[in-house]
């Protein structure tokens, strides 16, 4: 079917003229303006009168088949729901193991990502978790990345971390070579997603790698950057000697400065916030808060909302400017992933589209060209994924 959003206030994640944009057969065909269907298709017209038009949210870090653990078996989540991730304007999505690889497993982890494909969402994983050497399918993480289409790095891979495996130089080395050559061969970004905990040796394993060997610093994905001001200042400078960096969203027990939407605006003011410069939510994971002494205090589930809520924020509260936010969570995320046409609105590339109303939050949202959202209601559930049930409605089975 055909499908015309017109009228649009369109952000590329850039700004241009064109205010229309056609679908067809799950794909981008044109943008324009004043564009119509033709006689002969059958399809539907959507006019959002004057509303922004974006790609639809990447969010590079979701536990989709649940996570944490780090209290007990009573501790671990639940896995995603379809609509909880569209009904945030997220469409693509890499799932990752973090903590607990023991009820948990790799198995698990690619049968989700594929359960949410086939109910219309685009989705990868990373091969691995906490641990080190890295928990995989087949032998290898080489042979992950080379043979399971699924694969496009390692993760989340702990470091500077008391929950790490607390690794060796020279494992870390070879997991990376790994990840590189198995890319390589598996035509992937085969990147390195790591994992960076409080712990004082911050970055510096991966600076001794670079130090060390040929790996390229674009090998490797560091998270939670914002978690300290010590490791958001050698964040920065991993960014400027040519990383890519990626910030966690949510995290509202942090210092309001540490926080993404300051951090973005602190980052932009610096001249700093470029195509390497991503924004995650962490979502569907635990959010353990322990002491200084590493006691287990306190624990919350990551909410995959707060990746726009914050870059809106981002934008709203701090002055960023639209384009840039947007950036953080749509053509960086391909970029940096090396995920072919995807994340922009351009011709040829998935309909993957979301509107924002006047107050810049989600209003519909297209997934492949598929209408998943509208006006903020789940029109695509998940497959055990069910509307309340009115009262007094007889339950079988």
């Amino acid at each position: 079917m055909w499908q015309l959003v017109k009228n649009a206030k369109i952000y590329t994640p850039e700004p241009v003229d064109d205010t229309d944009v056609l679908i067809v057969g799950g794909k981008i065909a044109a943008l324009g303006k004043g564009l119509s269907l033709p006689s002969y298709a059958e399809g539907s017209v959507v006019d959002v009168q004057g509303a922004v038009l974006t790609p639809s949210f990447m969010d590079a870090h979701v536990h989709i088949c649940g996570g944490g653990g780090e209290a007990g078996p009573a501790s671990r989540t639940s896995e995603i729901q379809l609509s909880h991730l569209t009904r945030a304007g997220t469409t693509t999505v890499v799932g990752c193991l973090g903590t607990d690889s023991v009820s948990r497993s790799m198995a698990e982890l690619l049968i989700k990502a594929r359960a949410l494909e086939t109910e219309g969402l685009t989705t990868y994983i990373y091969s691995g978790g906490y641990q080190v050497p890295p928990k995989t399918l087949f032998p290898t993480l080489r042979q992950d990345l080379a043979l399971i289409d699924k694969v496009i790095g390692a993760g989340e891979i702990a470091i500077s971390d008391h929950r790490s495996a607390q690794p060796q130089i020279a494992e870390l080395e070879h997991l990376c070579a790994e990840a590189r050559v198995g890319g390589m061969l598996g035509g992937k970004a085969g990147i390195v997603h790591l994992h960076l905990g409080e712990g004082k040796h911050g970055l510096e394993p991966v600076r001794t790698i670079l130090n060390q060997t040929e790996i390229p610093i674009t090998q490797f994905m560091p998270t939670h950057i914002n978690r300290t001001y010590p490791l958001l200042e050698e964040g920065v400078e991993f960014l400027t000697a040519g990383g890519h960096i990626d910030l966690t969203a949510g995290c509202d027990d942090f210092p309001r400065d540490l926080q993404v939407p300051a951090v973005l605006k602190l980052l932009y003011d610096r001249q700093v916030l470029n195509d390497r410069v991503t924004v995650t939510s962490d979502g569907n994971g635990s959010m353990p808060q322990y002491n200084e002494a590493g006691q287990l205090v306190g624990m919350g589930v990551g909410d995959v909302s707060v990746l726009w809520r914050d870059v809106r924020e981002s934008i709203i509260s701090y002055g960023l400017p639209l384009e840039v936010g947007l950036r953080t969570i749509t053509a960086n995320v391909a970029r940096v992933l090396s995920l072919q046409r995807t994340g922009m609105i351009r011709k040829g590339y998935e309909a993957n589209l979301a509107v924002l109303d006047e107050d810049y939050q989600v209003h519909h949202v297209w997934a492949k060209g598929k209408l998943m959202v509208r006006a903020k209601e789940a029109l695509v559930r998940g497959t055990y994924e069910q509307p309340p049930m009115p009262p007094g409605s007889a339950v079988t089975g």
